[in-house]
């Protein structure tokens, strides 16, 4: 489960900013607070979801990519190349002193082996990787397992690491934790695994990822690995709640004929294709006639198809052991306000969520600001300086008078309480003034 995480100088995010899911010391609403407890005995309370708030272009949208880029660093950078410059690295470039720093990501977490750790990285686009520490809490205190300093591993942990010589210096654009993950030994595969398996960061918008989400839906269905097929059965019920009108959905092998010179084929003859589809009743008389079914990908909406992905990658979660935490950007944008509400309450029951997966989001919809779903601990706030800096806060942390978990959540921030609404700027200041005077006239 991830304890916090800690960002500095990436996009629209200058100052070090912490987004933790650590629980305040509020009794209401258990179920959403996880208890969990390490192995070296500490005791943790941990929070199921967090959503975060904020107008267009506040940097709710940069904290989840924060995670995102964070995760695709661990996932690729083995493949870098020492030439390479490290796109991922994105600095606050609306000041001179931050346009040339590093970007830093932390992050604390407990991994599936119920041990504490610390990662940390700092990045450069152009010199690579400036520093990299992994720290664990084997008792109370912290220790190092290995830090490195550019090119150079400056401290090791013998305990892990069987040949420390042969780790000396490594490529200053490769992270030390990605090229571990391949280096065929089973704790550092599953270190780099916890990252990349074990967290999922998505954004139904965003280029590439719709067709992503549907492969990943496909996949599942095409899996024959035990358990597998009770989470497809949870998929389809799930998607059947969100009242599209899909009765089933389900994988159908179907005859391909192609001729030579057709999608760049040169011989004619067939092939076995699985299409997803999406099964519809047909109506006679108003009375259920027969079934029909839509291929999902060539006849379904994008919003369909973004909603069968979500469901997956959500069910998925609820049912990986040790827990996955799935980031999602926009989920409004795909997810009725009903759906969403109705999602967020699985990931609070510990029966639909018995490994304490965390849910954490970004959204617009503010009917989902209902104190019977969030402690005011799971609520964060976007907003922008006048110098383009995001500000990100908890509304736990606000000093405002008669701030409790049972006040209507939803219209203290739409009245401006909370922060984090647009500052719509007055007709005065769009028009012109001989133009405002003649809009005067006319009335």
């Amino acid at each position: 489960m991830i304890i916090n995480f800690k960002i500095k100088n990436y996009r629209s995010i200058k100052d070090e900013t912490l987004f933790s899911l650590e629980a305040s010391g509020a009794k209401g609403k258990s179920d959403n607070v996880a208890e969990i407890t390490v192995k070296n005995g500490k005791k943790f309370r941990l929070l199921k979801t967090a959503v975060i708030y904020g107008a267009n272009a506040s940097g709710k949208s940069n904290v989840i990519r924060a995670f995102w880029a964070f995760r695709q660093l661990i996932d690729r950078s083995f493949r870098y190349d020492v030439n390479d410059n490290i796109e991922l690295a994105e600095p606050f470039e609306l000041d001179v002193e931050t346009a040339d720093q590093p970007t830093e990501f932390t992050l604390n977490f407990i991994g599936w082996d119920k041990v504490q750790y610390i990662y940390c990285m700092a990045i450069s686009k152009r010199d690579g990787i400036i520093e990299e520490t992994l720290k664990y809490y084997p008792e109370k205190s912290q220790k190092i397992i290995y830090k490195r300093t550019g090119r150079k591993i400056t401290s090791i942990n013998r305990d892990f690491f069987k040949n420390k010589n042969s780790f000396d210096k490594i490529n200053p654009k490769r992270l030390f934790l990605s090229e571990l993950g391949n280096s065929g030994e089973e704790y550092w595969e599953n270190m780099r695994n916890y990252f990349i398996h074990g967290n999922m960061v998505l954004n139904a918008a965003a280029n590439g990822m719709l067709i992503g989400l549907a492969e990943n839906a496909k996949s599942l269905f095409e899996s024959d690995i035990e358990g597998m097929e009770d989470i497809k059965n949870k998929v389809v019920k799930l998607v059947q709640l969100s009242d599209l009108g899909i009765k089933g959905l389900e994988l159908v092998e179907e005859e391909e004929f192609f001729k030579p010179g057709v999608n760049k084929e040169s011989y004619s003859g067939s092939r076995i294709n699985k299409r997803f589809k999406t099964t519809h009743n047909v109506y006679k008389d108003h009375k259920i006639f027969k079934q029909h079914q839509f291929d999902l990908l060539n006849q379904a909406s994008t919003g369909t198809i973004a909603l069968v992905g979500l469901c997956t990658e959500i069910m998925l979660s609820l049912n990986f052991t040790g827990g996955r935490p799935i980031w999602i950007d926009e989920v409004d944008n795909s997810m009725h306000p009903y759906l969403c509400r109705f999602l967020i309450s699985l990931f609070h029951h510990p029966r639909s969520n018995p490994y304490n997966s965390q849910l954490i989001f970004a959204t617009h919809e503010t009917t989902l600001l209902d104190k019977n779903n969030f402690r005011k601990d799971q609520i964060w706030i976007t907003s922008k300086d006048k110098y383009g800096c995001t500000k990100l806060y908890s509304v736990y942390d606000l000093d405002i008078e008669g701030l409790r978990d049972d006040i209507p959540f939803d219209k203290w921030y739409m009245s401006g309480k909370f922060g984090g609404l647009p500052n719509i700027k007055t007709m005065d200041f769009i028009f012109d003034r001989d133009n405002k005077l003649e809009y005067e006239k006319e009335k």
